[in-house]
């Protein structure tokens, strides 16, 4: 079987839904990505996504692999951290947020966390629509209100207290 990467690699084609994409994040061409989830079929010898010019989706196959493959390298990126000690963060985080709370609370707070963890990039998505956050790759996403998805996994941050206010002219 191919190295970590190409399975790193097959799970953002996966999720993204494209190779262009996913070639961006990586920092390879849209060819390079192709050939890499190709092996990897050829190795497993099976059809992991089905093509189309309007989409990339996984097959059945595609999507039990997906599944069996992120709980492994969610450990196996556990695993590193846990001997890499110092806990530094690094990577890349998609946080999704409403773009009030993200300019108000989360911005003017952020180049000071930044500072202090140099490796690690953060990639602010600020708008009022809900997301699916795992089509859309999204790491962290700050909700304001009722929780939705009874299947997300969420924890209470904080309680913000509203105050509407009116005038008359």
């Amino acid at each position: 079987m191919k190295d970590i990467f190409a399975l790193r690699l097959y799970t953002r084609v996966a999720r993204l839904g494209s190779f262009s994409a996913a070639a961006r994040e990586c920092g390879l061409s849209q060819s390079q990505a192709s050939r890499i989830i190709a092996d990897l079929e050829a190795d497993l010898g099976t059809r992991l996504l089905s093509r189309s010019t309007r989409a990339v989706v996984p097959t059945e196959a595609g999507d039990e692999f997906l599944a069996r493959i992120e709980s492994i390298l969610g450990a196996l990126d556990e695993a590193e951290h846990s001997v890499r000690g110092g806990g530094d963060l690094r990577g890349l985080v998609r946080m999704s947020m409403p773009t009030s709370f993200g300019l108000r609370t989360v911005i003017p707070r952020i180049a000071a966390f930044t500072a202090k963890h140099p490796d690690l990039h953060i990639h602010l998505l600020l708008e009022d629509m809900r997301r699916d956050l795992v089509r859309d790759a999204v790491d962290v996403a700050i909700r304001l209100g009722r929780l939705v998805d009874s299947s997300a996994t969420a924890k209470l941050v904080a309680c913000l207290r509203r105050h509407d206010r009116a005038s008359a002219a």
